[in-house]
């Protein structure tokens, strides 16, 4: 992903658990005490991109009484990131038992890339065997959906727009929509991208008959 990706960020912004293993001095406002120390163990959703950095930074505890470097501490993080809501095991069941019917954008927006991220931290296989599986076939049904939308007088130009066609029956509207807003962000890519090439593959049909 690019700096400037906006999908990018607004994955970077998810929240995730974390709990904080040592004091640190001047985090309080994190509990809404401005000026107070963040106390360890105390346990505080944060944005990804901040959790991720501070999971990951090794430091020596402070000495509770001067606030100053215990050298005989071994470092430790300043936190440990919890698995998000997104892949608790209520969701991994929900996945395994209906993928294609789960709602996946109310999960998370940003399921897929959310997901690259975590499992490239943790090395979690088994989240990424569950993932790839759940896109391989959501992926079917989306390409179909692409497909029946190109051949049919109902005509989806983007995703939440369609065009002006008055043969649309108000049912086949709701559920092409009702179906569309299940998708995460990487999902709605895949539809348009499928959706735009049967289009053109249609055009070029007809321009070379």
């Amino acid at each position: 992903m690019g700096y400037y990706d906006i999908d990018d960020m607004l994955t970077e912004g998810s929240e995730v658990p974390c709990k904080f293993l040592q004091d640190i001095p001047g985090l309080g406002y994190l509990e809404n005490n401005p000026g107070k120390p963040i106390k360890a163990n105390a346990k505080l959703m944060l944005p990804y991109w901040l959790a991720h950095i501070l999971a990951a930074i090794d430091s020596i505890p402070l000495s509770e009484d001067s606030m100053a470097v215990d050298e005989e501490e071994e470092a430790v993080p300043f936190l440990e990131m919890s698995t998000p809501e997104s892949f608790s095991q209520r969701v991994i069941n929900a996945i395994k038992t209906d993928p294609k019917s789960l709602d996946l954008h109310s999960i998370n927006p940003h399921f897929y890339e959310l997901a690259i991220k975590w499992c490239a931290i943790y090395s979690a296989k088994d989240l990424a065997k569950v993932v790839s599986d759940l896109l391989l076939q959501r992926s079917q049904d989306i390409n179909n959906f692409a497909y029946s939308m190109s051949t049919t007088n109902k005509n989806i130009d983007s995703i939440g727009s369609m065009s002006n066609n008055t043969d649309i029956k108000p049912h086949n509207l709701l559920a092409s929509s009702s179906f569309l807003m299940t998708l995460d962000e990487l999902e709605k890519q895949i539809y348009r991208t499928s959706h735009e090439s049967y289009k053109d593959s249609k055009r070029w049909m007809f321009q070379n008959k």
